[in-house]
């Protein structure tokens, strides 16, 4: 918690000062993004000068394909959203004719995601999770992180009692994540390329934050259920990616205890 706040918090003011002090929603979510910076520089220093260890020993070392791995999950997570809100007339999705500008915006937002989604993951699922489960136990580190994932996003817009168990779900099935591949590389795609597609290219609200700039929109039907499409909150906070949650975190589970009785 400290390195978020602190990393951000500097990071936050000294981007906002430059901005010229009053930034609009749009560019305040740009700046909040961009702020995940000094969360890696706040761990890389406390690594470098308090812990004296190597960055990489928290798992930023792995094969290049589990950034597919994660990039494959995110993508059909979303794609399971998307077909049963729209299969059961909950949303309307349509393209957002986006000009030039727009479309390298959207593109040019990807590194954003790169920087907040691997950051969180660097801190949380590498850094906090490896030391619980050093003293306490891997369950106990699986357990607290998520909690705290969770806590984090807590004071977000639109945030609901599913929202809210969604988003320790996902803490603890990338903790999973993290544990199955050994290293965060498939944690960090998943992160990355969830945000990002989800926010500017489907449209959806990304943990309550809206982007101007999207590929395109999604906007509820009249009667539409809130607990079905997330809300506010984005599609994270929608019981069908709980049920998703569910069979992925059921799923990992299984793997692993298999790896482990072959190892």
């Amino acid at each position: 918690m400290a390195i978020f706040g602190v990393g951000q918090g500097v990071f936050a003011f000294v981007l906002t000062a430059l901005v010229g002090g009053h930034p609009d929603a749009q560019t305040s979510t740009i700046l909040l993004l961009a702020s995940f910076a000094g969360v890696w520089l706040v761990l890389w220093l406390w690594m470098r000068f308090v812990e004296q260890r190597p960055m990489a020993c928290l798992g930023l070392r792995g094969p290049a394909r589990d950034v597919g791995i994660g990039v494959a999950i995110a993508v059909a997570i979303l794609a399971v959203d998307v077909v049963v809100m729209t299969g059961l007339g909950q949303v309307r999705m349509a393209w957002a004719r986006p000009d030039a500008t727009a479309a390298v915006l959207t593109v040019a937002s990807l590194a954003l995601f790169l920087v907040q989604g691997c950051a969180e993951e660097v801190v949380l699922r590498g850094y906090l999770m490896q030391s619980l489960a050093a003293r306490w136990g891997i369950p106990a580190g699986l357990a607290i992180q998520a909690v705290v994932f969770a806590a984090l996003h807590g004071a977000n817009p639109g945030m609901t009692w599913i929202a809210l168990v969604n988003v320790a779900g996902y803490g603890l099935m990338l903790g999973l994540l993290v544990i199955w591949r050994g290293n965060l590389i498939a944690a960090m795609g998943f992160h990355t390329v969830w945000n990002w597609l989800q926010g500017v290219v489907l449209g959806f609200d990304v943990s309550g934050l809206g982007f101007r700039y999207t590929l395109m929109t999604v906007d509820p039907t009249d009667g539409s259920r809130s607990w079905i499409t997330g809300g506010t909150f984005g599609a994270e906070g929608s019981i069908i990616s709980t049920l998703a949650l569910v069979i992925l975190v059921t799923g990992l589970i299984v793997t692993i205890r298999r790896d482990w009785r072959k190892n």
